[in-house]
């Protein structure tokens, strides 16, 4: 799931001098991703506790925040 990132983390390493709009997406996908894959690796690891609490909350937040801005941008 780590990996998955790299997509979006080249995509806003592209455009982060062309448009702050695209770049604060794909950061936010780039956050959210990786901590969606957090989520996973403690999950599989047994921190359950861990990721129940700390992982899932944030990574519902950060996901929340890039529909918001990718409905107020309108790319």
């Amino acid at each position: 799931m780590m990996v998955a990132a790299i997509g979006p983390l080249y995509m806003a390493y592209r455009v982060r001098k062309r448009s702050q709009r695209l770049f604060a997406l794909a950061m936010l996908l780039v956050a959210f991703t990786v901590t969606h894959g957090a989520y996973h690796l403690l999950e599989f690891v047994g921190l359950s506790y861990v990721a129940e609490v700390v992982f899932w909350p944030l990574g519902t937040v950060l996901l929340l925040c890039f529909g918001l801005l990718y409905w107020r941008t309108g790319v």
